[in-house]
């Protein structure tokens, strides 16, 4: 062979290397989104503060040399299973996605999480919190089923554990919808398991307009602490005063939203304790908190909310860098994530073959509003 011949098959050989190299880089991977975007203000203030995280993600990604090209596909389920099903059903065949992320209601995810399974398509499940989620699918082999988000059953035990060492009378107030009664019997069963009673259990619709009947039978209870799992959290606060009385309130985490604070006032929601996994006197959770607020000014209501929906998508995107679009690699290297750098109380190594959930009971934690501020409960 000539010189220049060799040379010119040396040339060709880089050439494809390059071009090989240029299509890797390249590809499209797709990731969908169902979140509840309208219904319920409760349910629109989850998804709208989750989705922001994950689009605040994607943008720092996008913004930084990325592997891949990210084709982010955003549905709305309207906090509706049936739609909900549909939208998954047509992310797996038309979208044809290598992940997804969502949503608010746990049943919707309950309902889609088994479809994601068999089509073996990873799923980030946020911001639902039922506590089995990721544990239906745990043992199989393997799970796609991944969740960065509050664990129902985590902050009930740290609200419990904190309720009964400092408190002699504890009610409680839930509401009769799937959440408020899954809510009640975890809270039943873990008051039961530390040996003390609650004073009271009162309940009301989804669609009550009034809690001061309910508010006034734990007064007369002498329910010292009332256990909030109802979703129209404004209700109790409402009633108060019409009843003077002024327990401690606490509850899910959804009573850290801006817009409770917005709709409860500053005075009435004071003291109010809630599930939290992330600290806003953390540095870190600080850059995020200015950052955020920076990008989606007064509709940044959450931060919380939207710093999992944060991680998670950062989650998603670090596994993709490492495996592309396929999905069954994508599963493992979400697994194999032992170098991750969090702004919520996900650790290093969030998940291992028999843990999904980015957040381990350490990670949740009590918060307190404290002057017009989520602050960590001491």
């Amino acid at each position: 062979m000539s010189k220049a011949l060799s040379l010119s098959a040396a040339g060709i050989v880089a050439l494809s290397m390059w071009m090989n190299a240029a299509e890797v880089r390249a590809e499209t991977v797709r990731i969908g989104a169902v979140q509840g975007l309208s219904g319920a203000p409760a349910i629109v203030d989850f998804g709208e503060s989750y989705l922001q995280g994950n689009e605040m993600a994607l943008k720092e990604y996008n913004a930084a040399n990325p592997k891949h090209k990210i084709e982010f596909i955003v549905y709305n389920d309207e906090a509706n299973p049936q739609r909900a099903v549909s939208l998954v059903q047509r992310l797996i065949a038309n979208d044809k996605v290598s992940a997804v992320i969502g949503t608010v209601n746990s049943g919707n995810v309950a309902a889609f999480a088994p479809m994601l399974q068999q089509a073996k398509i990873p799923l980030m499940a946020g911001p639902a919190i039922a506590t089995d989620i990721t544990a239906k699918f745990i043992d199989q082999s393997p799970s796609f089923i991944y969740r960065c988000s509050m664990v129902e059953k985590f902050q009930i035990d740290a609200m419990l554990d904190w309720g009964v060492k400092s408190f002699k009378k504890v009610g409680l107030l839930h509401g009769t919808n799937g959440y408020g009664m899954f809510a009640a019997g975890e809270v039943q069963k873990g008051m039961k398991e530390r040996g003390m009673e609650l004073v009271a259990v009162e309940s009301g619709a989804p669609n009550v307009t009034d809690l001061t009947p309910q508010m006034l039978k734990l007064k007369n209870a002498g329910a010292e602490l009332v256990l909030l799992f109802h979703d129209s959290l404004e209700l109790v606060y409402r009633a108060m005063p019409k009843i003077d009385y002024k327990p401690v309130v606490a509850g899910n985490w959804g009573l850290s939203s801006q817009m409770v604070l917005n709709i409860v006032g500053k005075e009435a929601i004071e003291g109010t304790v809630m599930g939290q996994a992330l600290d806003l006197a953390d540095p870190k959770a600080q850059a995020f908190d200015t950052k955020m607020k920076a990008e989606y000014g007064d509709k940044y209501r959450w931060p919380v909310v939207a710093a999992l929906g944060y991680d998670g998508m950062k989650l998603l995107l670090q596994a993709v860098d490492k495996a592309g679009a396929d999905p069954l690699k994508l599963q493992k290297a979400l697994e194999d994530i032992n170098d991750f750098k969090a702004v919520s109380g996900t650790p290093a190594k969030p998940f291992g073959a028999k843990d999904h959930e980015c957040l381990d009971a350490e990670n949740v934690f009590l918060g307190v509003w404290r002057n017009g501020r989520v602050v960590k409960l001491k």
